[in-house]
């Protein structure tokens, strides 16, 4: 089998962050459901913006950050999501570029902006999330480059795509076109609402069409349409897939047929964000299977991954993640 140039490619919503802190009665005044993301339009992110001190923007979104950690592993990676020719998707394409990210759809020249998602951190660490997509839910087919898919060891999917039709369209292409090209394919299930809202079609999905699935647990009891963690695990092993699943300070359970292994999570870690905290350890479990690792192992430096990015705010990492988990042995 040739050797392909990428070892993973993600797709998913090209979405700038604008980060501030709150406390809690101002998800209140707003009435923001803490934890959550809500989709809202270009005036209500105006409006939260003017009421907010914004800590910092940074280029942004599910998958663009599971690639974005990838990337500072050392691994070749690329991602495919839609902006504007705006200072936003400027600033976008400039921060998956600096991390050496092949960032590879053209800029649109008309339509809606580029998306901005106002991430609202209160203190005990939680973040809530209102999000515009703009022009990122314009995605469609025609922006899935298929020599770039076909050259990926693994793309990686993230379920927000699939609340526009057209993103819908370019989410199954890329499947598609990895599938018959030896590409793995991993998907995340993004947020329970999502899930709730497509699960069905997620459903499908799991069982016939990806390889790895990302979900924490509020997602796979969703999915499951469940109560209990026990028969949302016994679901997975039916799958046949790789399953991880995120549960916060409780670690993580990694799933696959007849193996279940339990990551324990990193300790004495000063908890300052959570944004970004399942799209990173995505990045570090398929960075350990990109490596050849066993399952463990890979949960292992997800956890890792997931605990750096937590002690500050933003999505992206403030240290060598090479040098962080080479320095824990793996």
């Amino acid at each position: 089998m040739p050797v392909k140039k990428y070892n993973a490619v993600g797709i998913g919503n090209a979405i700038v962050d604008v980060l501030a802190k709150v406390e809690d009665d101002f998800l209140q005044e707003h009435n923001l459901r803490k934890g959550m993301m809500r989709l809202v339009d270009e005036l209500e992110v105006k409006r939260l913006h003017t009421c907010i001190n914004a800590v910092k923007e940074v280029s942004g979104g599910s998958a663009a950050n599971t690639i974005a950690g990838l990337a500072s592993l050392g691994n070749s990676a690329a991602f495919m999501g839609k902006v504007r020719d705006d200072p936003l998707g400027g600033s976008f394409e400039k921060g998956l570029k600096e991390l050496g990210v092949n960032y590879c759809t053209k800029k649109a020249s008309s339509g809606q902006p580029t998306a901005c998602c106002v991430v609202l951190t209160t203190p005990d660490a939680q973040r809530t999330m209102s999000t515009c997509l703009g022009i990122s839910g314009s995605m469609g087919p025609e922006d899935i480059d298929e020599t770039i898919i076909s050259q990926s060891k693994i793309i990686y999917l993230e379920g927000y795509l699939w609340d526009r039709d057209e993103a819908k369209k370019a989410f199954k292409k890329a499947v598609r076109i990895a599938r018959g090209t030896d590409g793995r394919v991993a998907l995340s299930l993004s947020d329970s609402f999502c899930v709730k809202r497509h699960r069905v079609e997620f459903l499908d999905l799991v069982k016939n069409h990806i390889d790895i699935l990302f979900a924490n647990e509020e997602e796979i009891k969703s999915l499951f349409k469940t109560s209990t963690l026990e028969a949302a695990i016994s679901g997975c092993r039916e799958t046949k897939n790789i399953c991880a699943l995120t549960r916060s300070e409780k670690g993580s359970i990694i799933i696959f047929k007849d193996k279940t292994h339990m990551i324990s999570p990193e300790r004495n870690i000063n908890v300052v964000d959570t944004t970004g905290a399942g799209d990173l350890y995505a990045s570090g479990f398929l960075h350990g299977l990109i490596k050849g690792l066993d399952l463990k192992s890979c949960g292992k430096i997800g956890s890792i991954i997931a605990a750096e990015v937590i002690s500050h705010f933003g999505a992206r990492p403030k240290v060598s993640l090479i040098e962080l988990v080479s320095g824990r042995g793996f």
